[in-house]
């Protein structure tokens, strides 16, 4: 089974897609801002796009996706497959890996904006141990040098406060100068990220996405909740780092 989808997940998106709408507004509104001209997107850990809006991804002529999991393609397909054929925006979805083969698959779309979407915060589970992990990611950043790219990824995830109905998130924050290989625990210390972690009722230990120095330093980095349950929260980072 793979670890970050499958399935499962894919029903318990349709299921909270309600609950979900406030942090798909918000990535939305991050989206809109994103400072590319590309007219084309490589899009890669698309799944079925649930928290990606197609009025966002209808301003692009062509649109590539890239997922491990069968599900992902046509679910995508069947999503955002009318809005983009009303735009006229050519669409193509494939089922392999491509952060195993990400400088082929680069080298395939030279002059496409490349955004990770929620992916490279899983890329721990998919290595034994953490600094693999860690590696890994640094690695995929690294290829990108040079291009115009974005990531929408786990921070941290974690338990709170269980509560009756969809709570209110918290504002969306945004870090101007993200400081680089700096502790976690120092960022998470910090007052934006106190204050932003506080509003969320955290209970316990959260667990750490290995995320922390995906972008370059300087890159405006916006926070933003996403309640991937009553009971369970995450923390996602969204940036966006210019050619």
């Amino acid at each position: 089974m793979n670890p970050s989808g499958g399935w499962v997940w894919h029903w318990h998106a349709w299921r909270h897609q309600h609950a979900w709408q406030e942090s798909v507004l918000q990535l939305g509104q991050w989206l809109e801002e994103t400072p590319t001209s590309s007219k084309e997107l490589l899009l890669i850990g698309a799944s079925a796009g649930w928290m990606m809006p197609s009025a966002w991804l209808q301003r692009f002529e062509k649109v590539t996706t890239f997922d491990i999991d069968i599900f992902a393609a046509p679910l995508f397909r069947r999503r955002h497959g009318p809005a983009l054929q009303a735009s006229g925006t050519q669409l193509r979805c494939h089922t392999s890996d491509a952060l195993t083969h990400l400088q082929t698959v680069l080298r395939a779309h030279r002059r496409a904006a490349v955004l990770f979407d929620n992916v490279l915060g899983q890329v721990r589970f998919h290595h034994p141990t953490v600094d693999e992990a860690s590696q890994r990611i640094e690695t995929i950043t690294k290829a990108l040098r040079g291009r115009s790219w974005g990531s929408i990824h786990d921070a941290y995830s974690g338990k709170v406060v269980p509560s009756p109905r969809p709570r209110p998130l918290p504002s969306r924050l945004k870090t101007l100068q993200t400081p680089h290989h700096v502790s976690d625990s120092a960022r998470m210390a910090s007052p934006d990220f106190a204050e932003f972690g506080k509003q969320l009722q955290p209970q316990g230990e959260w667990l750490d996405h290995l995320t922390a120095n995906v972008f370059p330093e300087g890159t405006p980095v916006h926070h933003i909740a996403w309640p991937y349950s009553r009971a369970y929260c995450h923390w996602l980072q969204a940036g966006w780092v210019a050619a």
